[in-house]
């Protein structure tokens, strides 16, 4: 995709029925043999619902990929549901399944810029970071123990996502495989 092409596709393309599939290895430490272990699995992401109010859309979205690296204590990784919100280019994590901004933590606008910093409003310290990558962007999000990644593929949505947390070995990796359009 040439940059203008890139600009002008959708980041996230999320609707009813949307679903992207995914290729995942996770490696935790087990503390029962004192080893690292490592599994592989696949994993879905599919939006469940949509519904608009005031300019805001609220997709419903079950295995958000962020839920890969939710609890090291289980033997598979569970599928939890949580909403994102579309305002415009304005692409937020919703703190209820309703189409609204109230509570919402912004995380970016499209389109993002090689180099930007995407600082939630009440955060100084930790933001994501935009990186250029052959697909798309890079969005990584560093803290001081974790690191996360979405790379996003415009006309697909997220392409590859990582977590890492350091200390105590937890990471994830999932790789796209499919992705199907929604209605």
């Amino acid at each position: 995709m040439t940059l203008e092409q890139m600009i002008a596709a959708d980041p996230l393309p999320l609707a009813k029925g949307a679903k992207w599939t995914y290729n995942v290895t996770v490696k935790r430490y087990d503390p029962d043999s004192d080893k690292e272990s490592t599994k592989t699995l696949t994993w879905t992401t599919e939006v469940l619902d949509a519904h608009e109010a005031n300019g805001v859309t609220a997709f419903r979205v079950k295995g958000w990929p962020t839920d890969l690296a939710s609890d090291l204590e289980s033997a598979a990784p569970v599928a939890t549901e949580r909403t994102l919100l579309r305002s415009g280019n304005n692409f937020l994590f919703g703190a209820t399944t309703e189409p609204t901004l109230d509570g919402a933590e912004g995380w970016f606008t499209w389109p993002v810029i090689d180099g930007q910093k995407i600082c939630p409003k009440t955060e100084t310290v930790y933001c994501w970071q935009v990186t250029a990558v052959d697909t798309g962007y890079a969005l990584s999000f560093y803290t001081g123990p974790d690191e996360q990644t979405f790379d996003i593929e415009p006309g697909t949505g997220v392409s590859r996502f990582h977590y890492a947390h350091h200390g105590t070995t937890n990471e994830v990796e999932a790789k796209l495989t499919s992705y199907t359009k929604g209605h």
